[in-house]
């Protein structure tokens, strides 16, 4: 992993039932409509509706998920 890759991205550990159920969305149609294509994009994407429900986020921009 380069140098510039790792200080873009964090690492953050799931209960295994959790990432199992995200498994499956992400191979899910409702995943595809959303445009979701990998376990990461998922997570970002709950995170992001998380933060935005509860207020807590500023930003005006999303960092595109690779």
């Amino acid at each position: 992993m380069s140098d510039t890759n790792t200080e873009r991205w964090k690492t953050v550990k799931l209960p295994k039932g959790l990432s199992e159920r995200i498994d499956e969305f992400v191979i899910s149609k409702d995943a595809y409509r959303l445009g979701l294509t990998s376990n990461s994009q998922v997570v970002a994407h709950a995170i992001r509706q998380f933060l935005e429900s509860s207020g807590f986020d500023r930003s005006t921009e999303h960092e595109p998920i690779q």
